[in-house]
């Protein structure tokens, strides 16, 4: 039994793993996130610095090894959407997730 889980728990992380670099390399190739913060009256200068200030100008896998790294003390980064903390976001939303399961 122990070896069943120990199995089980290796292959959820693994899964993890995957899914976290297939939703990041989404997220990574669609839109502009500086865009949508700060939206297009902004000069150029202003979005490269929020780009350089975003660690948007890093290549992909130091980005998602950052995010790897945040994500396991439990940042999640922030909601563009919500304007709040991720981690607060789905906290908020988990009991309602939750019951639908």
């Amino acid at each position: 039994m122990f070896a069943f889980t120990v199995r089980r728990i290796a292959q959820a992380l693994l899964v993890m793993f995957v899914i976290s670099f297939i939703g990041f390399g989404i997220k990574y190739a669609v839109g502009d996130p500086v865009r949508d913060l700060v939206g297009i009256s902004v000069s150029a200068e202003e979005r490269e610095r929020v780009r350089e200030q975003l660690g948007l100008n890093d290549p992909f896998v130091v980005q998602w090894a950052r995010f790897l790294k945040k994500a396991a003390h439990g940042d999640l980064g922030m909601s563009y959407f919500f304007k709040r903390p991720a981690m607060d976001v789905i906290v908020k939303k988990a009991p309602a997730t939750l019951e639908l399961v």
